[in-house]
């Protein structure tokens, strides 16, 4: 019998975040999500959103922590109402759980709810990411001295959920839940866009004067062609993305570029 070669894995689809736009996926928990820095100066504003289905509540960090003894009756509905609301990665929790700026490999992101998200398993860049800067919007920009229009970060996450949404099947009760929720994300989250996880973002903070007093500032990405970031869901989510089109500042290297992203599966056991 002839003899057989075992055959390689199959190398994940690799998929367009286009420059100056977004992209959104859905990764389901134990997947790994590798955002790639194709051109090496390009930062990528990156969010994830727990998906949306009530068919599975155990997705959902509790209204009620375990860890509180209290009756429901003792919160306000007002209080409640907002609990309730769909989780999102956030960067003011997470720095409060990891007590540091900048996630390294091994750390998680955590949503609103304190709950776990995506952690940082592998980086080859130098490992310069932000946390402390909004997405870029028109505001911005204008704010910078544009006068025409610009695309924006914003903007793109706006445009990347909804373009996902409507490219997903709604053959089942499941599926249209999935779909009708992303839709009414916008609406439930009263339009505010969460500060976004800024991969390869230099933003040095320094010191000024005396006390407490702090400074940033907007500088040129320190990583180099191909470098990337994996992520890996600690539950299912939705992945957004935007290649900054920044290019006021020189966050970009002052040419917004095409980056790129691949879903590594969830291997066999």
């Amino acid at each position: 019998m002839p003899q057989t070669t075992q055959e390689k894995p199959q190398e994940p689809s690799l998929n367009l975040i286009p420059a100056r736009r977004g992209a959104a996926t859905i990764l389901r928990a134990g997947q790994t999500i590798k955002v790639i820095n194709t051109s090496g100066h390009q930062v990528v504003d990156t969010w994830a959103f727990a998906l949306p289905s009530s068919s599975l509540p155990t997705t959902d960090a509790p209204i009620f922590p375990a860890a509180l003894s209290a009756p429901a009756t003792a919160y306000s509905v007002a209080a409640n109402t907002a609990a309730a609301a769909p989780e999102y990665m956030s960067m003011c929790h997470t720095r409060a759980s990891l007590l540091k700026l900048t996630p390294e490999i091994g750390d998680t992101l955590r949503s609103q709810k304190r709950a776990p998200m995506l952690t940082l398993v592998e980086d080859t860049s130098p490992g310069v990411h932000d946390t402390l800067i909004a997405a870029c919007d028109r505001w911005r920009y204008s704010e910078l001295g544009v006068t025409t229009y610009h695309e924006s970060c914003t903007d793109n996450c706006w445009d990347a959920l909804e373009k996902l949404a409507l490219s997903l099947p709604k053959e089942t009760d499941a599926e249209k839940e999935v779909v009708d929720g992303l839709l009414g994300l916008q609406a439930r989250w009263g339009g505010r866009v969460p500060d976004p996880f800024n991969l390869f973002m230099n933003i040095p903070v320094t010191e000024e004067g005396e006390g407490a007093k702090r400074g940033i500032s907007f500088e040129a990405p320190l990583t180099k062609e191909g470098d990337y970031v994996a992520l890996w869901a600690e539950r299912d989510l939705v992945v957004v993305m935007s290649s900054c089109p920044q290019d006021v500042l020189s966050i970009n290297g002052g040419k917004p570029m095409d980056a790129h992203f691949q879903i590594m599966d969830i291997p066999n056991a």
